[in-house]
């Protein structure tokens, strides 16, 4: 307690003798500036570059130095540990800034200067002694923001040397201010846009599917098949297992894709016959146990491979997309072979719905899928062809150092593919000024959506659009090529874009009048938002198509659903060349019932002309030929087409091809009518 008062006592003795030793310094230096007078310049800027710089503190006159000790003793609380500048030192130091500026600034030296410079400013005033006794922390927080508030005057220089440029804020502009657009690079593909076919052949829909299922890719899934069955079956599994071949892996193929057309609640609905709406197609193709036995082994790369890759886990040799590489490098080469995309693109996710606990296994909550692997995929915005895609395996896998979003559009956008001049459509996820740039510098046009709370957009609060502005109302901002544009909807939308910011274009919107009817409105709305509604959607057309035909599979194995999914992918690519190439094509289902057909080995046509060639009455226990007289006795079964009217009939008849009994008399005739129903 008694130590504070004395700590402040001796303060307050070192300043003062600080003081007087100050104030004899600054009386001699400003003698010898009189004594050289304003006629010769050099000699003037010698005599204010002897001021001194040394750290010790600078003086006021007398009279302010006085009042500043005398209000430093009225603060008893105050700590001699706390170390700053004080207000003398502040307002010296800005003095000698300005003299050297007076100096070094104009090559002729005027009286005007001298009177400038040659005074130190005089201290300002100070606060009146407070009369009833306050906390110590009080006096110093005062004593701080006085102090700061000096430091930040308007008039008061930096101390650095070199000059420093402050940005001032830019303004927002309206839809009335006029916009200059940029120059955009000549578009220049590598190749003319469209199918890279014959344009005079006609290729069926198998024909387009083995475009990216080629005949090499069937056969290495054929052997790496074959290979992962033995493997299994040397780690103790039991099963007979006879190799695949090719035409029978196509099979497989044709009841993946059938699948997807006709969605059935499990897989063994397909071969079953004791339901009603029982089908006939999987059973003809291929027995339900072969079908279930080449999906669990089915593989892509080979299982040697794989276990050397497993055993470089921790290290960065460590490839988590090995499994998928094979099939994925086949299908990835020929996404970009068979077609040049258009000048527009769009680049978005897509899910690939599985709960496979994995580290790649990601979890968004406000996607429709939730659960499942990320792909960034690269579309064109005219029909959602898929021209390249890069499966997500996590964020050490990218090492630009600006992000993940930043290196999938990087790595999407291979130059050497599609040329120069192409417009890009991203939404906010990928969008960043950093992005953007550096596509202009590739020579590539970008528009997307970007947040206002990330880094990059313009903060300036100029002019801006506030949550109470008008609908349509337009701001935007550009720098150089970039511009950045609000339009005031519903709510807030913001872009980021290289087109020009308004160009008269207006929408029509609903309002609600004051008496509580709704009206129709013209509002302005900004070239970006026209633009990217109306090419960002081109990831969404192909999973539309991709949700139509894709059956959902449930497995324990993650790279059994990306293989599914290469098959989808590869089925919608087919049908969107098919679309291209053909003046009158077929519908998407049309297509895919007609590839499910060929990829049997058979046609439509044959299938409906073979409808009742094996469907005939043949007897549940046949006779035996080497015992003629014997007849068996009581061999008979229920009637599946009497079950369904709850009438429970035997008869010894069954039908030939499928197997199932059927009542064969003239009372009930139910062979026709039961093939009439499922058939």
């Amino acid at each position: 307690m008694s130590m504070m008062p004395q700590l402040t006592k001796q303060k307050c003795g070192f300043l003062k003798q600080k003081e007087r030793k100050g104030r004899q310094k600054i009386e001699k230096k400003g003698r010898l500036f009189k004594k050289q007078g304003p006629t010769d310049v050099a000699s003037g800027s010698a005599a204010l570059s002897a001021l001194p710089h040394s750290p010790e503190p600078a003086l006021l006159p007398a009279e302010g130095a006085e009042d500043l000790a005398k209000y430093l003793e009225s603060d008893d609380e105050l700590s001699g540990a706390e170390s700053f500048s004080t207000v003398e030192e502040v307002l010296y130091e800005d003095w000698q800034d300005s003299c050297q500026d007076c100096n070094d600034g104009d090559s002729t030296y005027t009286p005007s200067q001298s009177s400038t410079c040659s005074t130190p400013p005089a201290a300002p005033p100070l606060p009146p002694k407070r009369e009833t006794s306050t906390p110590g922390r009080t006096h110093t927080r005062r004593r701080r923001q006085s102090i700061g508030s000096i430091r930040s005057s308007s008039s008061r220089r930096s101390r650095s040397r070199t000059p420093h440029r402050t940005t001032p804020l830019q303004h927002w502009k309206t839809e009335s201010d006029r916009d200059v657009p940029p120059i955009l690079p000549r578009f220049a593909p590598a190749r003319p846009p469209g199918v890279q076919l014959h344009k005079s052949d006609v290729y069926s829909p198998l024909e387009l599917f083995q475009l990216f299922f080629t005949d090499s890719v069937v056969r290495q899934l054929c052997s790496n098949t074959n290979k992962q069955a033995a493997k299994r079956m040397a780690q103790g599994l039991q099963f007979e297992w006879t190799g695949v071949t090719p035409p029978e892996f196509l099979k497989y193929l044709s009841l993946v894709i059938f699948m997807g057309l006709l969605k059935l609640g499990s897989v063994k609905s397909y071969w079953s016959q004791q339901n009603l709406y029982s089908v006939s197609f999987p059973r003809k193709v291929m027995p339900m146990d072969r079908w279930l036995l080449i999906s669990s082994n089915v593989h892509m790369s080979d299982p040697a491979e794989d276990s050397v890759n497993d055993s470089k886990k921790g290290s960065s040799e460590y490839d988590p997309l090995f499994c998928l590489k094979p099939l994925m490098t086949e299908i990835s080469a020929a996404c970009k072979s068979f077609y040049q995309p258009r000048k527009n693109l769009a680049i978005d996710e897509r899910i690939v719905a599985t709960k496979a606990r994995t580290g790649m296994t990601q979890i968004i909550k406000h996607k429709p899928t939730k659960w499942g692997f990320k792909l960034f995929t690269l579309a064109d915005s005219s029909n959602g062809y898929t021209s390249n895609f890069i499966v997500y395996a996590g964020r050490s896998k990218f090492h630009t150092g600006f992000g993940c979003p930043y290196d999938a559009v990087v790595g999407l956008l291979d130059k050497q593919f599609l040329g120069n001049g192409y417009h890009v459509y991203c939404d906010n996820f990928f969008t960043s000024p950093q992005l953007f740039r550096h596509l202009s510098s590739l020579q590539f046009g970008a528009c997307g959506t970007y947040r206002d709370d990330g880094m990059g957009p313009p903060s300036s609060k100029l002019n801006a659009s506030t949550k109470k502005s008008p609908r349509g109302s337009i701001r935007w901002i550009r720098d150089g090529n970039l511009l950045f544009v609000k339009w005031m909807d519903t709510k807030e939308v913001s872009y980021s874009t290289i087109h020009q910011a308004y160009t008269s274009g207006e929408v029509m919107r609903r309002q609600k009048t004051t008496d509580g009817t709704w009206e129709k409105i013209s509002v302005p709305i900004p070239t970006p938002v026209v633009e990217y509604k109306k090419h960002t959607g081109g990831v969404d057309l192909l999973d539309q198509l991709i949700q139509c035909t894709s059956a959902p599979h449930r497995g324990m194995r993650w790279d059994k659903t990306m293989f599914l999914h290469f098959v989808d992918m590869a089925a919608s690519n087919s049908y969107i060349l098919h679309t291209e190439q053909m003046t009158q094509p077929l519908t998407h289902r049309d297509f895919m019932e007609e590839l499910t057909a060929q990829l049997t080995g058979a046609t439509e046509e044959a299938i409906a002309a073979e409808r009742w060639t094996n469907h005939t009455p043949v007897p549940i226990a046949p006779l035996d030929p080497e015992n003629p007289g014997h007849r068996p006795a009581d061999v008979r079964k229920y009637c599946e087409h009497c079950k369904v009217s709850k009438a429970y009939h035997k008869t010894p008849w069954q039908c030939g091809a499928c197997m199932v009994p059927l009542c064969n008399i003239i009372e009930r005739s139910c062979f026709g009518p039961w093939h009439d129903r499922v058939m």
